[in-house]
């Protein structure tokens, strides 16, 4: 549940290494469980050139990818995927999952 307390982060910065990594690993295992590792991978090796502008998408998404993270964690999810390696590593993520 949301805790109006907590700070949420603004910059990719403010969010510790191994929190990213915690969060694109929680990603990879939901996107094989469903079965949907190829249009995932499809979707973001499409996109990575603009994976800035993808993950302000994110906010349209919203319902969607609420289902996997709650609170805070979906505004921290769409910080970590505007960096591009992280976007690559989420894909490596899937893969290893897969």
């Amino acid at each position: 549940m949301f805790n109006p307390n907590l700070e949420i982060p603004s910059v990719l910065e403010d969010i510790p290494e191994s929190e990213q990594h915690a969060l694109l690993e929680k990603a990879a295992r939901w996107i094989v469980r469903r079965g949907l590792t190829t249009p995932a991978i499809l979707f973001l090796e499409t996109g990575k050139p603009l994976n800035f502008l993808g993950s302000q998408l994110l906010i349209a998404f919203s319902p969607f990818i609420q289902a996997v993270f709650k609170g805070d964690e979906y505004h921290k999810f769409a910080l970590i995927l505007e960096k591009d390696a992280n976007v690559e590593l989420l894909i490596e993520l899937i893969e290893t999952h897969s």
